[in-house]
């Protein structure tokens, strides 16, 4: 045959193949047109066409075949056609075509970016020359389009996206209605539309897909012809994402049915696709069900799942998704219907696709997915049983998943926030800040790796938003406030109308605006903004619901703020009839009816204390001792009901009951910290509740019942101290060697976790009943257990406070001077055996604010830039307040005690005293009180506690027989091991040098020369571990060094050690050691004392955590000392403690505890007589222990 003759041959076997898809038919074609090929040279007119024919016959075939080495002939026929195309030439656009075409298949085999990049320019180059068939232009374009869409999914670079939009429009643009392309087509724009609504959030981009796809449908029902399946799901989808925006049910309704019909009619899909299409389905009638809360749409979600796991292949690769997406299912149902069984189906079903995504190298990233719903299912399981387990677990699964997934990773982001929900989870249940600072940390890197307009970023923000405001109120720290209301009002932001979440999220919003506004305290702005919120969230939660009720609580607490504020009734009234409304719509016994009673009552007490309105009073006494009533309720709340009712019944002036009741909720005090929590975390639980016991011993005194008064002080002051102490020591102890079954019972009971209470978001009247079952059954356990116990011989006092003649006994001679600062002000007095009443006069309004100014005038400046006469003003407002304690506390006291004073010159040391200031009170220098320098005459120079007694301090009297009863034995370290530590930092990395510091460890090295020469950490050797070893072998310890006093964390103060920004020695840290023979820590340091105001009983500071260590003897600071006269301190201390005992470093310790204490008080004095004008100089130091 002739070469003209192949050629035609050759084009009527590919027709043939293009008409009947014969390969056969399409080898031949190739063949014929290599003939043609071979036969002719770059010199032969037409050339160009047949190495067209050529290239595309091989194109085709390797679309059959996958032979590599085909479709780069192919590749290499083409560009050798294109070259011989000049521009101009009639079939140029054809080659440039083919071309792209080609190498988007060789990308595809490749993965080759440049390749896809080749072939998008030739595409454009192609589509911008003339032509001559409409038809065939219109899939040009569509090629080019599909070719950005690909390099968009590659790179990720928006323009490509928004070109393929453009390019797939002109495509369209070409297309005549009635060609079977059109609708293709159409499908294809709106899939560039719906990406970039995504990526934008363009509604526009939406809108045009919607209208462009039910085109498309209409369009082929008036043909007659078949609908792609993947119409009907880019129409469901984009109905899906519009609804999000609008809120219209309509919209979802109808994405639900079209993909139901599209089941129920195409059984063209294949297995892969029709489980595609049940997965989506299964997906939008969850959110149905979620919007309605009716199970009918979650059932048909499973059953058509379940059906698609049936028919499936055992060896099928999509196996585990199916089961992963049934899992998912379950677990949906399950927040719905709260039936255990859909629970642990969910758990069962996602270990399942869990362990087949493990099984196949190719779903890492289907397994990483996985464990992010498995962990939540889990711990959503201890949410229901209370097992740690399955939170450790899930936390334990996540961090795996965390740490082996690649950066790139698509799941990384619902990884990290998985991980950070389920440590805020284990933080508010367990209360350890190590959790609360990882959820933080992961929540942010969630946040960084998701896209940002995730539908998941407005869960993930909220969840940020909770973590910081949990750390507000642990630390009190206001910034951490303002970043929880701007994560919450971005989350806000970010999620559209229609969404689920959308009231849950402004509820969220709200709360946080009230609490800044509590926390604040000026303007409304932000109590305003919560009151509106709110009522648009009841407008979209009609009814008596759960979730409904939850905003119905979170109004009245709002307009509760505002009336506080303002001082307007109309808000307080409204408030109170929410509540009433409330209060009316749950059972009895229910475990959120105590907080709604319990508002309610503050509420109609504060109306009262506003209107005058007795009727008021009488129902808010009602409503109160109806919520004490409650059982079924966490211990915090049933704390608070009893507080309220006391305070109430204080306004009706019935002491009696005012006592029993505060006492009542002083006595939940040690329940309330008794969890397994760390100090750090307990001290937070404890700060919201201060001040009770202080209030319940005022009510005791003013029932003239004074031994209540002390046993409710010692109850309720120090109860973290006193657990430790008892943990030591005492009851649980003595507890295991009764009974090591009921003692591991007890614990684990003791320790138990509140079960989470319902939130508006995942509201089920089934999850309110489980909540009042596990309450009520713990609180049985817990009766029964403490009687059982109680039973035993030598244990009928267990977890009872100490009687007050107890009390009295342990404080010995005395006298121990308890100070109470209340509705009434008192100074309990315990000395000699017995128990006397001081009445003060003074307020705990007057009290507040002298501590304020005072703090603020020591913490001042005392050199530099700040002038003299400024200098003098403050130590005006320090001697101010040093006289007034003299005048309404300390000077009372004494006179009281009428206790002998030797004259100075006598040598005979005077009286001792410890004092056992109550709240704020401890801030202030008692042992300091009374008239100094030139304020002071010849008569007023006695009205002085130094001139008196020789003072010391004690958290408790159950803090003061401790140390007192401890072993004062020698440790056996052996002869030749130091048992005296100095401490000198005179360079600080962070901080500022003390340059005298070197020279005071000096001095007090000569000092310390027992029987061997001190141990002394300098600059670089004083390290966190370094301290720690020395003092597990100490008897006596001076640190001459920077401290910090932490009062948002006070578990946080530290010594600065030469490694403090990474290795920090806590109070923790001290605390946590068990040291026998431990004898005298002096602090010459900055402001050891230093706690939170609302912490100040619980003496959680650096001098605290020494002698819960184990020293009998501290000497610390109230607050900062100069650098200067700290070693002319220290210097004089030592001296006069060698004076009265040169062998305090000896063998017998115990002789000598009156001599440290008189150490320090003749220092004190004696730099009183040299510095009287400036008393913040010399009043700082106090001496704590026996």
């Amino acid at each position: 045959m002739s070469v003209d003759e192949l050629h035609r041959q050759g084009l009527r076997e590919l027709e043939l193949y293009h008409r009947t898809g014969d390969i056969a038919a399409l080898r031949r074609a190739r063949d014929l047109h290599r003939r043609v090929v071979d036969a002719t040279s770059d010199a032969t007119p037409g050339r160009d066409v047949h190495l067209r024919n050529l290239a595309h016959a091989e194109e085709q075939l390797y679309e059959h075949t996958g032979d590599l080495p085909t479709l780069q002939h192919a590749i290499h026929l083409y560009r050798r056609a294109l070259d011989l195309a000049p521009e101009g030439h009639r079939y140029r656009e054809i080659y440039l075509y083919g071309l792209g075409h080609a190498l988007r298949l060789l990308h595809h085999r490749t993965g080759e970016p440049r390749t896809l990049e080749e072939a998008a320019e030739l595409l454009r180059r192609c589509v911008e020359l003339p032509y001559a068939d409409p038809g065939e232009r219109a899939a040009q374009l569509g090629g080019l389009a599909e070719v950005l869409g690909e390099l968009y999914d590659l790179g990720g670079n928006r323009e490509h996206l928004r070109e393929a939009a453009e390019v797939q429009r002109r495509a369209l643009a070409e297309t005549p209605r009635g060609t079977p392309d059109r609708a293709a087509r159409q499908v294809n724009l709106a899939f560039f539309l719906s990406s970039w609504y995504e990526l934008t959030q363009e509604r526009a981009a939406l809108d045009e897909a919607v209208e462009g796809l039910r085109a498309a449908r209409d369009e082929m029902l008036r043909n007659g012809g078949a609908q792609p399946w993947q119409l009907a799901v880019s129409l469901a989808g984009c109905l899906a994402d519009r609804f999000r925006l609008d809120g219209r049910l309509g919209e979802l309704d109808e994405a639900v049915a079209l993909l139901r019909h599209l089941l129920d009619t195409d059984h063209s899909l294949d297995t892969h696709d029709h489980l595609l299409v049940t997965m989506r389905a299964a997906d939008l009638s969850l959110q149905r069900a979620e919007l309605s809360g009716q199970l009918r749409w979650a059932d048909w979600a499973l059953g058509a799942l379940r059906e698609s796991v049936r028919t499936m292949p055992h060896d099928d690769l999509n196996r585990g998704v199916a089961l992963f997406e049934l899992g998912k299912t379950h677990a949906t149902r399950y927040r719905l219907s709260d039936d255990p069984a859909d629970l642990e189906s969910a758990i069962a079903q996602l270990r399942t696709a869990l362990d087949v995504f493990r099984s196949d190298e190719h779903s890492a990233e289907n397994a990483r997915a996985a464990v992010s719903v498995l962990a939540m299912q889990l711990a959503h399981r201890h949410d229901r049983t209370g097992a740690a387990a399955d939170l450790d677990q899930a936390i334990a699964l996540q961090r795996d998943a965390v740490r082996h997934a690649p950066p790139h990773s698509p799941n990384l982001a619902a990884l990290h926030g998985s991980l950070g929900q389920s440590l805020l989870q284990r933080f508010q249940s367990r209360h350890d800040l190590g959790d609360l600072d990882q959820c933080d940390d992961h929540l942010h890197r969630a946040l960084t790796a998701l896209p940002p307009h995730s539908a998941d970023r407005p869960a993930l923000l909220s969840t940020l938003g909770s973590a910081q405001l949990a750390r507000y109120e642990h630390t009190g720290h206001r910034p951490h406030l303002h970043e929880a209301v701007e994560s919450q009002r971005a989350a806000v932001a970010a999620c559209p109308a229609g969404e689920v979440q959308r009231p849950f999220l402004l509820g969220n919003l709200a709360l946080l605006l009230r609490l800044r506004h509590d926390a604040v305290g000026v303007g409304t702005a932000d109590v305003d903004e919560a009151v509106g919120l709110l009522r648009q969230v009841l407008a979209l939660r009609p009814g008596n619901s759960g979730a409904a009720r939850i905003t119905l609580l979170q109004l009245a607490e709002a307009l509760r703020s505002r009336a506080e504020t303002l001082g307007d009734d109309a808000d307080l009234t409204e408030c109170v009839e929410l509540l009433r409304t409330l209060v009316d719509g749950y059972p009895a016994d229910h475990p959120a009816q105590i907080s709604s009673r319990t508002a309610l009552a503050e509420a109609l007490h504060k109306l009262f204390l506003a209107t005058g309105d007795e009727r008021l009073l009488t129902e808010a006494h009602e409503v109160a001792r109806g919520s004490v009533e409650v059982r079924t309720a966490p211990v915090q709340a049933r704390l608070r009901a009893r507080a309220t009712l006391g305070q109430v019944c204080g306004t009706r002036h019935d002491w009696e009951a005012a006592r029993h009741w505060l006492t009542e909720a002083v006595r939940l005090l040690p329940r309330l910290a008794a969890r397994d929590l760390n100090r750090a975390d307990q001290q937070y639980v404890l700060a919201h509740e201060h001040g009770l016991a202080a209030e319940a011993a005022a009510y005791a005194l003013e029932c003239g019942r004074p031994e209540q008064a002390l046993e409710v002080l010692e109850h309720g002051r120090g109860v973290l101290l006193g657990r430790l102490l008892r943990s030591r020591e005492t009851d649980v102890a003595r507890l295991r060697e009764h009974a090591p079954t009921l003692a591991d019972r007890f614990v684990r009971l003791r320790d138990a976790e509140d079960p989470a209470p319902p939130r508006a978001d995942s509201y089920s009247a089934a999850q309110e009943h489980r909540v009042v079952e596990r309450l009520r059954t713990r609180e049985a356990e817990w009766d029964a257990l403490v009687a059982e116990i109680r039973s035993l011989p030598g244990l009928a006092a267990f977890l009872r406070p100490p009687p007050a003649a107890e009390i009295i006994r342990r404080a010995g001679t005395g006298p121990v001077v308890v100070i109470n600062i209340s509705i009434r002000c008192d100074a309990l007095i315990v000395a000699d055996g017995a128990l006397d009443v001081v009445p003060l006069e003074t307020t705990a309004e007057e009290v507040q604010r002298r501590v304020a100014d005072f703090l603020t005038a020591v913490a001042a400046p005392t050199g530099g830039a700040e002038g003299l006469d400024r200098r003098l003003a403050r130590q005006e407002t320090v001697a101010d307040t040093l006289e007034w304690l003299w005048d309404t506390i300390t000077g009372p006291v004494l006179k009281r005690l009428d206790l002998p004073t030797p004259p100075p010159s006598d040598g005979t040391p005077p009286p001792r005293v410890w004092w056992c200031p109550q709240g704020s009170l401890a801030f202030l220098p008692l042992h300091a009180a009374g008239y100094h320098g030139p304020r002071a005459d010849g008569e007023d120079d006695r009205r002085c506690v130094l001139a008196r007694v020789a003072s010391s301090y004690t958290s408790t009297v159950a803090a003061l027989h401790h140390a007192r009863t401890r072993r004062t034995d020698t440790r056996a370290d052996g002869p030749d091991r130091p048992d005296q530590v100095i401490v000198s930092m005179s360079r600080t990395p962070g901080a500022g040098d003390l340059p005298h510091a070197d020279a005071e460890a000096r001095a007090v090295g000569g000092y310390m020369t027992d029987r061997h020469r001190p141990v002394a950490l300098v600059n670089e050797q004083v390290t966190r571990d370094g301290v720690l070893e020395a003092l597990r072998h100490a008897r006596s310890v001076h640190f001459a060094c920077h401290a910090v006093a932490d009062t948002r964390d006070p578990s946080a103060c530290r010594i600065l050690t030469h490694d403090h920004a990474t290795r920090p020695l806590t109070v923790t840290d001290i605390a946590g050691l068990r040291l026998d023979g431990a004898h005298l820590a002096y602090l010459s340091a900055c402001a050891t004392s230093a706690t939170r105001h609302e912490l100040a009983d619980e003496a959680i500071h650096i001098t605290g955590a020494f002698q819960l260590a184990g020293f009998r003897h501290v000497v610390g600071t109230l607050w900062p000392v100069g650098d200067e006269l700290a070693p002319e301190m220290a210097t004089a201390f030592y001296a006069a403690l060698a004076a009265r005992a040169p062998t305090h470093t000896g063998p017998t310790p115990r002789a000598l505890d009156d001599q440290v204490a008189f150490a320090l008080h003749a220092t004190v004095a004696e730099l009183h007589t040299r510095y009287a004008w400036f008393p913040s100089l010399w009043a700082s130091h106090i001496h704590v222990g026996v």
